[in-house]
């Protein structure tokens, strides 16, 4: 016991640990760099991992420089093993997916919307048994052909998870797998039993997070007395109270069903701001500690990134976006509930968990599954040699429903319009109309590049109107002629952004820009064009201007163009990555076939 406690739950060290993972990167071909240590208090550090020539990333965090950085290690097994970086963030080209013969995994099965609709296997069953009877099950299946972007050989590729309870397999259609659980559930650990503890933990706490915000649960303040009990995790809330005018409080999120869920307030009094976070482990102190690490991953605590501020009766605009971005980034408003004394359930203490190895925590955490109603379905990964998993809880672990329609329609909207995006120079007139009509009405950061919304690995040296989605609005209607919405789009831009920002020759040539296109509102002859502007901007730049934005149609190939995925023919691929991710994709799918998994091995593997 003394031994696995000092490990901080981890069957190995973690020096172990790195190195074990680096072998296998190196056996990759895999290069990665540490980036964003950070150790703004005592025992907090935090680093990011990234992988050389590629926008691939993962996050580390612990109390000693060699946890965060065996933990930024496992997190990166845990996503190419689950193939999250290209399931859950980017598009991928159709040589790419088809590589090897399958999609997604070896052991992949199509299935048609009349073979799931008729399927006696458990997944699908508890699925559409939570359905209410007026639902058209065949339309709602329909709806969510068109959910991921690739286009596929059949309604639906499916992966196989073994369900737990009874030694059957469910075959999962992978755009519900993404859409509904998205990251939740995958893990990876040292060994098959420290992993599935990592991710059947973690479901438990996006359980609790949804039930504080959308029920408004108010969870009890775990006493100081209790945790003094505590020296070590004690010390560290005194570490961060310690460093400004904070307080840190710390939530009991049991909710009352033993749950093996803490939260943690971070609270700036001088701005009256708050962060929340939550962290789970069926030892209250490793719970504590987890939560603690995480709070301060990648942060500086004097100058602490996404916090909200307090406001009694905030209103939420889009409850859903929010929610999400709490579930996915850790960011969002919580009720003002919250924060009362008027707890939803007393505080009882944690339960004395005493178990010498993670086999009996894992059989512990089984054991209370089983005892709530709910069959946990695992799904095997580790084709790199690495334990790593998905695990998902029907009914438990979704952060979406299958029924989500609203959800289900912006997102197929979203693939679509990426589609636009891809073709722009081929697309008619309606679809540029719905282009810019959806474009013009999602809500978007100041900052937000087309490159981030259509999830591309590039650098930041695009064409103009790549760079930004206002400046792209501005360049769709300026194609059409539509000067006056060019204009305000192009405004709005300058208006939110920092001179200081650019080099002062780019901000004012974006200027001249701006005011040559409210010369065409006006409808200006050359002439009188370039005597009005040259009073404020160089003559040079006024003609330079003129010559590039002389004739809409061309706007778009007057700058230059992306060929998607033809790397090869595609002018601007020197600031693009994607060919560093599709070899690393298609060396992944190499090992992948060579190691498939039978995932019936999982139950004799753990001895359950």
């Amino acid at each position: 016991m003394n031994s696995l406690k000092m490990r901080k739950y981890k069957d190995e060290l973690p020096l172990n640990t790195i190195n074990k993972i680096r072998n296998i990167l190196g056996d990759l071909g895999i290069l990665t760099s540490e980036t964003n240590w950070k150790n703004s208090a005592n025992g907090f550090y935090s680093v990011s991992l990234t992988v050389e020539n590629t926008n691939i990333r993962s996050n580390g965090k612990g109390t000693t420089q060699e946890y965060a950085l065996a933990s930024a290690y496992g997190e990166l097994m845990e996503r190419l093993q689950n193939q999250a970086f290209f399931r859950l963030s980017m598009d991928l080209s159709e040589e790419d997916l088809k590589y090897k013969g399958f999609y997604y995994a070896p052991d992949e099965k199509h299935l048609s919307i009349d073979e799931f609709l008729n399927s006696e296997e458990d997944w699908i069953k508890i699925q559409m048994e939570q359905l209410e009877e007026d639902i058209n099950k065949y339309e709602l299946l329909k709806k969510w052909l068109s959910v991921s972007y690739e286009d596929v050989p059949s309604d639906f590729i499916a992966l196989p998870y073994l369900n737990l309870s009874n030694n059957k397999t469910s075959y999962i259609p992978i755009k519900m797998i993404s859409k509904m659980y998205m990251s939740n559930g995958m893990c990876a650990g040292n060994s098959i039993e420290e992993s599935l503890v990592q991710g059947i933990s973690e479901t438990f706490e996006r359980v609790v997070n949804k039930a504080i915000v959308q029920e408004k649960v108010v969870p009890p303040t775990v006493p100081q007395s209790y945790i003094e009990n505590f020296p070590r995790v004690a010390a560290m809330v005194r570490q961060i109270e310690l460093r400004g005018n904070y307080n840190v409080i710390v939530k009991d999120c049991s909710l009352g069903k033993k749950y093996p869920v803490v939260g943690v307030i971070f609270i700036n009094k001088d701005t009256q701001t708050y962060f929340i976070k939550f962290g789970s482990h069926p030892v209250f102190e490793i719970a504590l500690e987890r939560t603690l690490t995480e709070l301060l991953q990648g942060q500086d605590i004097n100058n602490m990134l996404g916090v909200k501020e307090f406001s009694y009766k905030n209103e939420i605009l889009d409850e859903a976006q929010n929610l999400i971005g709490i579930l996915s980034n850790g960011s969002g408003y919580y009720p003002s509930e919250f924060f009362s004394q008027k707890f939803s359930y007393e505080f009882k203490g944690f339960e004395n968990i005493t178990a010498t190895t993670n086999k009996e925590i894992l059989d512990y955490l089984l054991n209370l599954l089983d005892e709530i109603g709910y069959s946990i379905f695992i799904r095997n990964v580790s084709f790199l040699g690495f334990p790593s998993f998905h695990v998902i809880i029907p009914g438990f672990s979704e952060i979406e429903k299958i029924t989500d329609i609203d959800a289900i329609d912006k997102y197929s909207d979203y693939n679509k319009i990426k589609k636009y995006i891809r073709n722009l120079y081929n697309i008619s007139d309606e679809e540029e109309k719905t282009l810019i009509n959806y474009m013009s009405n999602i809500t978007y950061s100041t900052e937000a590049s087309i490159m981030q919304f259509l999830n591309l690995p590039v650098k930041n040296s695009f064409p103009w109107y790549y760079s930004n989605v206002d400046l792209f609005i501005s360049a769709l209607y300026y194609k059409k002629d539509d000067f006056v919405n060019a204009h305000k789009s192009f405004t709005r831009y300058l208006k939110h952004i920092q001179p200081n920002s650019y080099n002062k020759s780019i901000y004012t040539y974006y200027k001249c820009v701006r005011d040559y296109i409210g010369t065409r509102i006006d409808n200006l002859d050359e002439n009188n064009t370039i005597q009005t502007l040259s009073i404020f901007y160089p003559l040079m730049m006024i003609k330079d201007v003129m010559n590039q934005f002389k004739n809409p149609k061309e706007i778009f190939n007057h700058f230059g163009q992306m060929n998607y995925w033809d790397c090869t023919n595609c002018n601007l691929k020197n600031n693009c990555s994607y060919d560093s991710l599709s070899k690393i994709y298609r060396e992944l799918k190499n090992k992948y076939i060579l190691n498939n998994i039978n995932q019936k091995n999982i139950k004799t593997s753990l001895q359950i």
